[in-house]
């Protein structure tokens, strides 16, 4: 049987097979969270804009920010433990990664990096 686009399935059947779909995660994203992931990108880029240009406490700010909103940012973890190493403020670091392993799911390296300060 030739398949073509559009013709394999009714309106029901497809409806069907959407629902499942968008199950199989929990839920799909509605637009305020779909809004609420772009601001979220944007203050990222505005952090790792900072950063680049050496304002660090305003980096730290948005990064902080970030997690305050996404609180399994990994990124944003990453990204501000460097900066609290960079800065030598290991306490700040470890309370961080500490945090970051609470609350992430893939948290390994940041067990890794807590075990070696």
């Amino acid at each position: 049987m030739e398949r073509k686009t559009g013709e394999n399935f009714d309106e029901k059947t497809a409806s069907d097979i959407f629902e499942k779909l968008k199950n199989v995660e929990g839920k799909i994203k509605s637009k305020s969270e779909d809004g609420k992931l772009k601001n979220i990108s944007n203050i990222m880029s505005e952090a790792k804009y900072a950063e680049e240009k050496g304002n660090l406490d305003e980096a730290i700010k948005l990064y902080k920010q970030v997690i305050f909103e996404l609180p399994d940012a990994a990124k944003a973890y990453d990204a501000l433990a460097k900066i609290y190493q960079k800065q030598g403020d290991s306490q700040a670091e470890k309370d961080l990664l500490k945090k970051a392993i609470a609350n992430c799911s893939k948290n390994e390296e940041f067990k890794k990096r807590l075990n070696e300060i």
